[in-house]
């Protein structure tokens, strides 16, 4: 994907606060409301998926988190992956789940609990096992509180790749 040095701008100034407006975006870039506006739609169209709020997990009363390297069991294998990984997806407790291409293990998986009891409920739960726990095993699990978890954001990642693409611009020069 190419960028002009204009959705760049934009793009960067979203993911600083997702809640700019089209004018201030203008003022800041010395762009018209309607060029921010045209460009917003089409960073909407192509590579913003939805605009989302940060929320503080320790102050929602979220203390614990847990990393998980599982495996599909013989059960999960004949239920089938996506089945499984809806399963997962469906869950509250469930932040994350993550492919592992090869190896002894099929899936990583981040969950988030109130405190270590509720974490517990869930493991060792025996309505739980019935629904996820006979599907996937837990190979490890590394637990860990929100004091922990010290970077859950992807902006930088997005701002260096958005910075790294060559502009709209460079495209049409080779064509000709």
């Amino acid at each position: 994907m190419k960028f002009t040095r204009n959705e760049k701008k934009v793009l960067k100034l979203l993911l600083d606060n997702s809640r700019i407006t089209d004018s201030q975006i203008s003022c800041k870039l010395g762009i018209s409301s309607q060029a921010v506006g045209k460009i917003r739609k089409k960073m909407e169209s192509s590579v913003i998926d939805s605009y989302s709020v940060n929320l503080n997990y320790s102050k929602l009363g979220i203390h614990t988190f847990a990393m998980a390297i599982a495996k599909m069991t013989t059960e999960g294998m004949v239920k089938g992956v996506l089945d499984v990984e809806r399963e997962l997806l469906g869950n509250p407790h469930v932040i994350n789940v993550y492919r592992v291409p090869k190896g002894s293990s099929t899936h990583l998986i981040l969950y988030g609990f109130k405190d270590m009891i509720e974490l517990d409920e869930f493991f060792y739960s025996p309505s739980i096992k019935k629904k996820v726990h006979n599907l996937i095993e837990t190979k490890d699990l590394f637990t860990f509180s929100h004091n922990s978890l010290l970077k859950c954001n992807p902006n930088q990642l997005f701002g260096k790749v958005i910075d790294a693409v060559g502009p709209a611009s460079e495209c049409l020069r080779r064509i000709k």
